[in-house]
């Protein structure tokens, strides 16, 4: 063979290598991908697909109508259109429709289908003893008599909420049960909107187990008005919900069980028109991130925060809910949100059974036009802080109401322009109320007294334009007004039987007295500028007195009155620097007999 031929052979050996070559390559991408069908195949069901695949395929469905329950338990398939157009529709009658069981760091993706289930199973004897098991399992977790699926739920204590003692199991009804590794879905439509019958139970849409992960991307969730569903249940399992929508649930969008090494993050999504609560979290030291999102018409609480949980509720809009944020005894932080019209409370932190609640509410843009109180803070060991609310108005009672032995830090906020107080202390509750601006209340500013109330501290706030007074305090212990600028009210303080100190205040342009004492009050009225009110500066009445020293008191339409004789008198004279009209009880005796 002569060097020609030789080249010759070597060159159509290397073509034919290359070509084998080629077909090993296709060969192999053509097992990478499995066609289902429903009418033509090769494969006509979606699970049998499954069960030839290799880990890694993709599985592309033509568009149709399937009911077989898909089991995933191979990593890195997706599952996705084999067409642009038509629908891929799954309905199934039992059981999940779609089973997610990986190992951990395992994934699986699924994109562009459509998913329902009717609720009901194959074996009626199956449903009465499941049914029967479930409800023993209710009872013994505290759920009371055998009732309907809400009203085994409606009423129970916080430290046993439906997430956490709902019963679960693998072969439950639900569209998605994801018990290992991660579902990465997009752009699909889980829909329980053709319940046939749920037989008194709840049916969830979507369920993540403590060794499962779930990530949304435009997924919608849709709920039935006429039987008991819940979005989503997170137990103690991780999920990135984004630009999804949850909406429609008799039982509510999101319920989450979660703890601190949980990372689960709601954002950019809509949470809407579900009954109990749009999103609840219950778990100690959990932080979930719920951002960005329009949580609103909720028949319950926008988002409800459990016990020693650490929720983040940023740049939220959360409106038009029962509640707009529910805090029992929990420690979230609220930023930078709108939470206005809803039909209560904007924001309820309550405690429960004593157990501190640390709730911050900060920075807030609105907590504006809802039907009870902008915030509201009640309970026994209640040390919300309140700091830098740009916006706490037009609120239908008061901005904020503390209540039920609460105390609260108020600091650098607005507060205006509410229907009833500003702020409202309400019998044995208490604040540190600091540097805010407190304008244009309908009834007074602040407000605060009642049985035990002792302990406020009121200092350096701009206090102006209230309808009423300025500051109103009735019957309360020890409390302390300091170095505040109270104008334009129409009384700037008014006491009646309290023991306050108020001192170093600027009070002035009210539109009728500077500061007024009466009942049996027992006030420290200490070097305050009392100046140009329209009506007395500083009128003591009843059985009223205390140490009234170094204020200055001038330019009123009346300087001072004193409505009755007492022998602090003349100290009030030369204690005071007083300039103007004075009107003190006269010495008058009586010699007729």
């Amino acid at each position: 063979m002569n060097n020609s031929d030789l080249r010759t052979t070597i060159k159509n050996q290397e073509i034919l290598n290359a070509l084998k070559l080629d077909s090993a390559n296709l060969k192999k991408m053509t097992a990478h991908n499995f066609i289902v069908d429903s009418e033509s195949g090769p494969y006509k069901t979606i699970q049998e697909a499954i069960d030839a695949a290799e880990p890694g395929s993709t599985i592309k469905i033509a568009p149709g109508l399937y009911n077989d329950n898909i089991y995933i338990n191979k990593p890195d398939l997706t599952l996705e259109p084999k067409e642009k157009v038509g629908d891929i529709i799954l309905v199934v009658q039992n059981k999940p429709a779609i089973r997610v069981n990986l190992q951990p760091g395992q994934s699986c993706k699924i994109s562009s289908m459509k998913l329902s289930h009717s609720g009901t199973n194959e074996n009626i004897e199956e449903i009465e003893k499941l049914m029967q098991e479930k409800e023993f399992t209710l009872n013994l977790f505290g759920g009371g008599k055998v009732l309907d699926g809400i009203s085994q739920y409606s009423e129970c204590e916080p430290d046993l909420e439906l997430v956490n003692k709902f019963p679960i199991e693998p072969d439950m009804n639900c569209i998605l049960y994801v018990e290992g590794g991660e579902l990465v879905m997009e752009k699909c439509l889980l829909s329980l909107n053709f319940i046939i019958s749920n037989n008194r139970n709840i049916l969830p849409a979507v369920i993540v187990t403590e060794n499962g992960k779930i990530d949304f991307s435009q997924v919608e969730i849709k709920g039935n008005i006429n039987h008991e569903t819940i979005g989503v249940i997170l137990r103690k399992g991780n999920a990135k919900i984004d630009k999804s929508k949850i909406y429609g649930h008799l039982f509510g969008g999101i319920a989450i069980w979660s703890n601190k090494n949980n990372v689960i993050k709601i954002t950019n999504s809509k949470i809407y028109k579900n009954s109990k609560m749009g999103i609840h979290c219950v778990g100690e030291d959990g932080e979930v991130l719920i951002e960005g999102n329009k949580i609103e018409n909720n028949n319950g609480s926008g988002v409800k925060i459990g016990i020693a949980n650490k929720c983040q509720i940023i740049k939220n809009e959360i409106k038009q809910n029962q509640i707009g944020v529910e805090v029992i005894s929990g420690e979230p932080f609220i930023f930078s949100n709108k939470i206005d019209k809803n039909y209560t409370d904007g924001i309820l932190t309550n405690t429960f059974h004593n157990i501190r609640c640390d709730a911050i509410i900060k920075n807030n843009l609105s907590i504006c036009r809802n039907s009870d109180n902008g915030i509201h803070c009640k309970g026994l060991n209640n040390y919300t802080k309140i700091e830098l609310n740009s916006f706490i108005a037009y609120n239908k009672k008061a901005g904020i109401k503390i209540d039920e032995e609460a105390t609260v830090s108020i600091f650098k906020n607005k507060v205006q322009k509410n229907f009833t107080q500003g702020i409202l202390l309400v019998e044995s509750s208490s604040a540190v109320i600091e540097q805010n601006e407190i304008k244009e209340n309908i009834k007074a500013n602040i407000a605060m007294g009642g049985i035990n109330a002792i302990n406020t501290c009121i200092l350096k706030n701009i206090i102006s334009g209230g309808r009423c007074e300025g500051i109103f305090i009735i019957e309360s212990g020890n409390c302390w007004i300091k170095e505040n600028n109270i104008s334009d009210n129409n009384d700037g303080i008014v006491c009646i039987t309290s023991l306050p100190e108020i001192s170093f205040n600027d009070i002035s342009k009210n539109k009728s007295n500077g500061i007024m004492v009466m009942k049996d009050s027992r006030p420290n009225i200490v070097s305050n500028i009392i100046t140009d009110n329209d009506g007395i500066g500083l009128f003591i009445r009843d059985k009223s007195w205390g140490k009234i020293k170094d204020n200055t008191i001038k330019s009123n339409e009346i300087e001072l009155v004193l409505e009755r004789k007492n022998e602090f008198q003349q100290s009030i004279l030369s204690d005071n620097s007083v300039t103007g009209d004075i009107r003190l009880p006269q010495g008058v005796s009586c010699n007729i007999f």
